[in-house]
């Protein structure tokens, strides 16, 4: 008799927990379809290397290590990674995160070839409809060639941010812009930034992607009217040392830059620009705005223009620090 109610008593129990049985077994095999579809997708990215999607059953994730990934042709980026995590949440198949070591990125573009090295290095990818809707990449301790020549000056940085995306034409801008849709934008961020032997400055970048065509295509966009707006900023614990707003459009085999630069320190940017010593130089009260002109490869020459005649006696702003050394 005590059997039976004991039994009796263990059906009710069993029925109770039978939908999240049930709930755990169909969860499983949807986690087991996403995790398929997951290891497609990187075989996809990481051609080559072995994948094998863990994580359940909160994530899916992949560890891969001695990635090796490189884009041919006029316009070629390449990366090389020790080794990286890759995940995402089940249920955003459009979001993807990287947590690296050994991180190397390098372009090679007409007229610019950047390099970047760090020890470890973030990033999320997201993509949408094809596109490129995001990538943000953050590497601390970053060091590198800043890439406008092929002896270009080296830099180091405390931190360094990239982020990256494709725009739709019409998403931005007024109807009746009568320059090229917007294609894509990077932006750049950097704290503690040293150029050569450099002081520490603060850099921001914007760059602009206009063109007839997506960027993908270098000799299509080029040939095509592609152009690039570019805005640089540079401060340090005092204040902006300069600002650069100006254009890059494809000539030949490189790139031309024409724009304007506003800044406190002229003497100490024209020195940075030139590669020579820079003399001790007070921060001007007003910034002055200069022309700027070069073309990339640039060889070392820089058109800097619009210096005043009357610059030694223009008011300085004598209680602060002295402009410090960019280069």
């Amino acid at each position: 008799m005590t059997q039976t109610k004991a039994g009796g008593r263990r059906w009710p129990l069993l029925l109770a927990l039978l939908p999240l049985i049930l709930g755990l077994a169909l969860y499983g095999q949807l986690w087991r379809g996403w995790a398929a579809q997951f290891e497609t997708t990187l075989a996809a990215w990481f051609p080559g290397q072995p994948v094998s999607v863990s994580g359940f059953p909160y994530r899916l994730e992949a560890e891969l290590t001695g990635v090796q990934l490189a884009h041919a042709g006029v316009a070629g980026l390449r990366a090389s990674v020790d080794r990286v995590r890759v995940n995402r949440g089940p249920w955003r198949p459009e979001l993807t995160v990287l947590q690296s070591e050994g991180v190397e990125l390098a372009a090679m573009l007409p007229g610019l070839a950047p390099l970047v090295t760090a020890p470890a290095g973030t990033a999320s990818l997201k993509l949408e409809s094809g596109r490129l809707a995001r990538l943000s990449i953050v590497l601390p301790g970053a060091t590198g060639r800043i890439g406008l020549s092929s002896d270009g000056p080296a830099f180091a940085a405390d931190n360094l941010e990239l982020h990256a995306r494709e725009i739709e034409p019409g998403a931005t801008g007024a109807a009746t812009d009568p320059s090229l849709p917007q294609r894509g934008q990077l932006v750049i961020g950097s704290e503690g930034l040293r150029i050569g032997n450099g002081a520490a400055i603060s850099l921001a970048g914007d760059a602009k992607l206009r063109g007839a065509v997506r960027p993908g295509d270098w000799l299509r966009w080029a040939a095509d009217g592609g152009s690039v707006d570019l805005v640089i900023s540079g401060r340090d614990a005092t204040g902006e040392l300069f600002a650069l707003d100006g254009t890059l459009v494809p000539v030949g085999s490189g790139l031309r830059l024409a724009g304007t630069l506003r800044t406190v320190c002229p003497l100490a940017v024209q020195a940075a620009l030139a590669g020579t010593a820079a003399p001790t130089e007070q921060r001007l009260r007003a910034a002055v705005q200069l022309t700027i002109e070069t073309a990339l490869p640039a060889g070392g020459a820089v058109a800097l223009r619009g210096l005043p005649a009357d610059l030694a006696t223009r008011p300085r702003r004598a209680q602060l620090p002295a402009c410090p050394r960019l280069r």
